[in-house]
């Protein structure tokens, strides 16, 4: 077999891969290979196949990375729904309700990004930190600040490398003077943002706030924008019962708020609905039926007190959907993998309540059945791509390979890692049963060569200190270009990033 062609970029993984399909929430398989070439995944298979595959497509053995004991493959992790601005305010207003809150600490905060050199500045923070949180695709909302919106623009596609769906925010209404625009400011400076978008990793969103900061002319200009241009929208939907009733106070005509958006023509395979805490079953086949995505926000629906979402309500209607940090300005973490923890604690507790009701009731106990974290995981990758659009998501051939490479050995992890040792059984003992040892394994720091593009790289793997990152890099090769990578951390294991892919 001919060595490896100079300039291709076909490599293979073995060991240990878990990702999600539609039918398996958590797939894990030992002694497996992931193949990859031209940043998408070639074939997923058993390593019993590997000389056969690596023939089939002329991919050399020195291309072959295994993997350690411990190490495993997952795939990137997907935040459906962050505030870009908020980071630098996070886990302020946690005594408010949402819509004070936006008014004591948020608008304010946000005037702030009209500053170039503040704006760039907080979103470079963001995405780094996002990155080193294990998300490899995101969905931002940057301020009504057309200009230092492309900073964010920037970082994501142009320096880091992150998939990214960025949204200049829309207001013209119930939002401080300072801090809104007009309804025809609002259009313009939208169209004249997607008009010029020019990055690969990088899209363009149509993003009305939420419908209290949004008239009926700035709705429906967004919405036929959207679909003349065949753009994503985000916004935000039912997240408390005050800013439902105040959006139909200011929105007569509507029987929900949900029709706000559907007759406004904002509703679609390609929108993105965050919170839709209250939405009632009406409201539901509504978004099931025009085929919109839904992210489960869990902690800063607790902490801003909006409610508790019925997560596997929405499972049930078939919605898709995906989770998301976001008003991390309330919440108190940047990370997805705290939103699946977050997300089976919201559910868990609408399982208590559920069972303390038919008591009290005198019904016959039904069980409600929470959410795993293996469905948790599902949609923190799986689900969150199906949402965003993006062909990433889990390992099936075809997709595009977003990973991260998890070392829970690595220098200063938060896990402790036990082995089962089997002490020698004595001759003068035989028929005495072996019997199982715990051990605590020393966590040991290493880098590992990796050969790529006939190029060997050094792979680092970051410290762990849960929420507070060691963030690194180490050049790594694609198509003949020099980028960093990030390595460091998720919050529960060291990780390595990969996202050689170029266009969505």
């Amino acid at each position: 077999m001919s060595s490896t062609r100079e300039g291709d970029d076909s490599f293979v993984f073995c060991g240990t891969v878990a990702h999600s399909t539609p039918t398996n929430a958590l797939d894990i398989r030992e002694n497996a290979i992931l193949g990859v070439a031209g940043g998408k995944v070639i074939f997923f298979d058993h390593q019993s196949r590997l000389q056969q595959l690596l023939q089939e497509h002329e991919i050399d053995q020195e291309n072959v990375h295994q993997l350690t004991n411990g190490q495993f493959l997952m795939p990137g992790l997907v935040d459906c729904h962050f505030h870009s601005p908020q980071l630098s305010i996070q886990a302020l207003g946690t005594d408010l309700g949402l819509l004070d809150w936006l008014d004591t600490y948020t608008f304010p905060a946000e005037e702030g990004f009209s500053s170039v050199e503040f704006a760039r500045n907080a979103h470079e923070k963001t995405v780094k930190r996002t990155l080193r949180c294990g998300t490899t695709a995101a969905a931002y909302y940057s301020t009504i600040h057309r200009e230092t919106t492309m900073f964010l623009c920037d970082f994501a596609a142009e320096n880091l490398g992150q998939r990214a769906f960025v949204g200049k925010v829309n207001m013209d209404m119930k939002a401080p003077d300072s801090y809104r625009e007009t309804t025809e400011e609002s259009l313009a400076e939208t169209a004249r943002y997607y008009r010029t978008f020019a990055y690969s990793l990088v899209t363009p969103v149509i993003t009305p706030r939420f419908a209290v900061s949004c008239s009926k002319p700035l709705l429906d200009g967004l919405g036929r924008m959207a679909k003349e241009y065949n753009l994503p929208v985000q916004t935000h939907l039912n997240e408390t019962t005050e800013e439902r009733k105040l959006v139909l106070e200011l929105h007569p005509g509507n029987a929900t708020y949900t029709e706000v958006y559907d007759n406004a023509n904002l509703l679609g395979p390609k929108t993105i609905l965050a919170h839709c805490i209250q939405s009632n079953d009406n409201e539901i086949d509504i978004i099931k039926t025009r085929g919109c995505g839904v992210i489960h926000c869990s902690c800063s629906n607790i902490t801003l007190r909006s409610g508790v979402m019925d997560l596997r309500k929405f499972l049930n209607y078939g919605v898709k959907l995906g989770l998301g940090t976001a008003d991390v300005g309330a919440g108190y973490t940047p990370s997805i993998l705290s939103a699946m923890r977050h997300s089976v604690d919201a559910s868990n507790i609408l399982a208590i309540k559920h069972a303390q009701q038919q008591v009290q009731n005198g019904h016959p106990r039904i069980p409600y059945e929470p959410i795993t974290i293996s469905e948790a995981f599902r949609l923190a990758t799986l689900g969150g791509s199906e949402v965003l659009g993006l062909n990433c998501g889990n390992f099936e051939s075809g997709r595009e390979f977003d990973a991260l490479l998890i070392d829970p050995n690595t220098s200063n992890s938060p896990l402790d890692i036990f082995l089962l040792i089997k002490p020698k059984t004595s001759s003068r003992n035989s028929s005495t049963q072996e019997c199982m040892t715990p051990r605590v394994q020393e966590a040991q720091h290493s880098v590992r060569p990796v050969k790529y593009n006939n190029t060997v790289e050094l792979e680092a793997h970051g410290t762990m200190n849960t929420e507070e990152e060691v963030h690194r890099k180490v050049p790594v090769l694609y198509n003949n270009i020099i980028q960093p990578a990030v390595h460091d951390t998720m919050g529960t294991t060291g990780t390595t990033r990969y996202n050689y892919n170029t266009s969505h």
